[in-house]
């Protein structure tokens, strides 16, 4: 994120550990940041630790982190991780270790908040000691004395780091995709295309936790309906219950979103595959090509996004690194040799974890989806299927949003058309111009999606 002339450091919203040191095999992991924060201060702190400190602690760990992965150090040396759980270089991490409550609801608040040194904005590299002695950081055993001593988190950092560190705040987050959600705060009363984002995004996640209510009159006005979701997604996933939308809550509907997007594609990715044997006619191998990799990568693919050990190929049909590291991975986790040779016994387990996974997605998964933007814009006049699909969708979204009006599906952008696509352009804040261009095709397209989901 730039900042005038100055670039403020991104938060990657996915991190890569390696559960070793440097040169040790080990298996790599891909969790979300804020998780990997949130293990990392749990494994350091006890559950009664006082809120300065546990403060203090946080942003020390995020920072150190974030200078880490910023450097991009691993990368650079050709490792396929960002960081490992070597505490003698980087920092002590346990995959699936327990995280505390107050652990969690601390990270959720602040983790894209950072230590920065004076006028500096790359994140502070703050190095974390365990006891008081011989410790050139700061000290978890002596940052929670003076907290029990009447220190404030920012004097606890200053008493450690000096007079010049500084908190720099809300920091861009990248590697989500975020078609809904404008930004925060929201709450009860409020009205416009940013609670009508927030609306489609509780709808289209209700489709996959189905106790959150579907918000029936989605119409861009924060009503008692649009509290109670709200409330019941906070419940879900362990945030405070208020109803409104802060920074806790609004980045974890980012989260789910992305992991509910991310499912959907992989199940679009499956229909690509039907004309391709599912036994494997001889072994695969580092440097193969062929749809039979390509069928491979997609098994690899969908199993990553249930495990969060096997890295994610890309679905391209050769078989390069990113690839080997995926299958070296998968055949960590189940017992076989780590070579990347993907022998028909080894393609047979994978095939197995494949179907055992998809037979439990959810029905909304299989959704009829909008197709995507044809390319050429639709106005007054326009003809053909693309307008055709066009009616449809508006007529869908009609039946959630009744200031849209619905039209008759002929093919033809008619002048009852061009009105329900202002409508439709007005409630989303698009300039209200009845042109259908990539823009309102995709957030029309989104829309007709959720509702379709939440069926």
């Amino acid at each position: 994120m730039m900042t005038g002339n100055i670039s403020v450091a991104d938060v990657p919203a996915y991190v890569t550990v390696h559960l070793g040191s440097l040169d040790e095999m080990s298996e790599n992991v891909n969790v979300s940041f804020p998780e990997y924060i949130k293990t990392v201060v749990s494994l350091a702190v006890s559950p009664d630790i006082p809120k300065d400190a546990l403060y203090a602690i946080t942003y020390a760990y995020i920072s150190r982190a974030l200078y880490r992965i910023t450097q991009k150090k691993y990368r650079k040396m050709g490792y396929s991780f960002d960081i490992t759980n070597d505490p003698s270089d980087d920092i002590y991490y346990e995959y699936n270790s327990a995280i505390f409550g107050n652990v969690n609801e601390t990270v959720d608040l602040i983790f894209n908040e950072y230590l920065a040194n004076g006028d500096e904005y790359t994140p502070f590299d703050a190095v974390i000691c365990y006891s008081k002695e011989r410790c050139r950081g700061l000290s978890v055993e002596g940052a929670i004395e003076l907290a029990k001593a009447g220190k404030n988190y920012t004097e606890i950092l200053e008493y450690y780091f000096g007079g010049s560190i500084r908190i720099e705040k809300n920091a861009e987050v990248f590697g989500l995709e975020n078609e809904f959600l404008i930004g925060y705060p929201m709450y009860e009363g409020q009205r416009g295309g940013n609670v009508s984002g927030l609306q489609i995004a509780l709808n289209r996640i209700s489709a996959n936790y189905p106790t959150i209510p579907f918000i029936e009159n989605a119409n861009g006005f924060y009503n008692n309906n649009t509290s109670e979701s709200v409330k019941e997604f906070q419940r879900i996933f362990d945030l405070p219950i208020s109803g409104s939308i802060e920074k806790n809550t609004y980045y974890k509907l980012l989260y789910v979103i992305d992991s509910i997007r991310r499912l959907n594609q992989l199940v679009v990715y499956e229909t690509q595959f039907e004309g391709i044997t599912p036994q494997l006619r001889a072994i695969l191998k580092y440097g193969d090509v062929g749809n039979q990799v390509k069928l491979l990568q997609y098994y690899l693919l969908f199993v990553s996004s249930f495990d969060d050990r096997v890295p994610p190929p890309q679905v391209v049909g050769v078989y390069g690194e990113k690839t080997y590291q995926s299958v070296t991975a998968f055949q960590n986790i189940f017992g076989f040799e780590p070579n990347g040779i993907v022998t028909q016994e080894v393609f047979g387990v994978l095939q197995g974890v494949y179907k055992d996974l998809f037979s439990v997605l959810p029905p909304s998964a299989f959704s009829e989806k909008a197709v995507p933007y044809g390319g050429s814009m639709l106005v007054l006049g326009s003809v053909g299927r693309d307008v055709r699909y066009l009616q449809q969708y508006l007529n869908k979204v009609a039946d959630a949003y009744p200031i849209i009006q619905s039209v008759l599906v002929t093919g033809e952008f008619d002048r009852q058309t061009e009105d329900a696509v202002k409508n439709f352009q007005s409630l989303f804040e698009i300039t209200p111009t009845g042109v259908v261009t990539s823009t309102t095709w995709n957030i029309l397209a989104q829309v007709y999606n959720a509702i379709l989901a939440s069926e």
